[in-house]
């Protein structure tokens, strides 16, 4: 597969480092390389809480529509700058000539209904069980993608250690959705929720497609560069017809609320750190590493926001993380892809 060829050349030089200077009593280096992906896949989840936040904000002052045409022209004006800064202008541009596809520059549409969900969901039910709701799709379409090699140079079945972990991830969710009185906010909390966990879902699909995009380039920048240029074309075509029939036009923040103008980076963090962690880890670990980072974070920012947080939603970000923890490749998995 295209993608083959990065990983292999990453994992051969963490191969070929060696033992550890006591003589092979420090942990394996294939082994501390997940370490960093998982890290990064958690930071991106506490971003996605983040931008939830910025993201209902500014749905408040100029809509759901303008705040996610807000998200997505960041994002691609901070990638752009990116490869400025880097110098890899030409190089992206050669790139996505020679070897691009028309599928690269749409696949940011599967990010949309997401950003939108919880634009709407995060005021009406708080960013901690919105959060809950996008993680169970994700978790649930991971799960299928990584058994058949779907954004990875290789497949990962459906073990028992995977399937369990998958498990114990929806039970904290389930724990979290049934233990926040959903009832009290009526149907359309309901409702929202059911969307934002088919957003959830639908977000897998551009996960794996910029980790596939990601190994062929060698640079996750060119994969956030197509995701947010489709996203941001969309967007545009929306919000000219919103402004058509919108006699009094759209008022956005002003400067002195500069910090919801942040959700655009943001979001190019989250899509580059996700098309890089997503060749190490595979769909669904990504997945369940971004849930503890974005519950963690949901559970900080509801409490300085709400001033309390149910002990069902603490006890199923806690249950996430464990989860991640038991998904973790066994020692001889990784010995094994290392070998190969």
């Amino acid at each position: 597969m295209p993608a083959e060829p990065l990983v292999e050349s990453v994992l051969t030089q963490e191969g070929a480092s060696g033992p550890g200077p006591t003589g092979g009593s420090s942990p394996h280096p294939a082994h501390r390389s997940l370490l960093f992906p998982v890290i990064g896949a958690a930071i991106s989840g506490g971003l996605i809480a983040t931008q939830s936040i910025i993201n209902a904000d500014v749905g408040v002052i100029s809509g759901v529509w303008a705040a996610t045409w807000l998200s997505f022209l960041g994002t691609l004006l901070t990638v752009i700058l990116c490869l400025a800064v880097t110098r890899r202008l030409g190089e992206t541009r050669q790139t996505v000539t020679e070897r691009g596809s028309w599928w690269w520059w749409i696949i940011g549409l599967c990010g949309i209904p997401l950003v939108v969900g919880m634009a709407l969901g995060t005021p009406l039910i708080g960013v901690a069980i919105a959060s809950v709701c996008a993680v169970a799709g994700q978790t649930v379409t991971g799960l299928g993608f990584d058994a058949r090699g779907v954004g990875r140079a290789n497949r990962l079945p459906l073990t028992g250690r995977r399937i369990i972990a998958g498990a114990i991830a929806l039970l904290g969710l389930l724990i979290a959705v049934f233990g926040h009185s959903a009832v009290a906010h009526g149907a359309n909390a309901v409702l929202i929720g059911i969307f934002i966990f088919v957003a959830g879902a639908i977000l897998c699909i551009q996960q794996a497609g910029t980790g596939y995009i990601a190994g062929i380039a060698g640079n996750p920048l060119v994969p956030a560069l197509g995701t947010s240029t489709g996203g941001t074309a969309v967007m545009t075509i929306v919000m000219i017809v919103i402004w058509a029939n919108s006699p009094g036009g759209v008022t956005f923040p002003g400067l002195n609320q500069w910090y919801l103008y942040l959700g655009g980076p943001i979001g190019a963090g989250i899509t580059i750190i996700a098309a890089w962690a997503v060749q190490r880890l595979g769909v669904f670990l990504l997945t369940l590493a971004v849930v503890g980072g974005q519950m963690l974070s949901a559970l900080i920012l509801d409490w300085v926001r709400l001033g309390q947080v149910p002990w069902t939603t603490i006890v199923s970000a806690v249950v996430s993380c464990a989860a991640v923890v038991l998904a973790m490749p066994r020692r001889a998995v990784i010995d094994q892809e290392v070998a190969e």
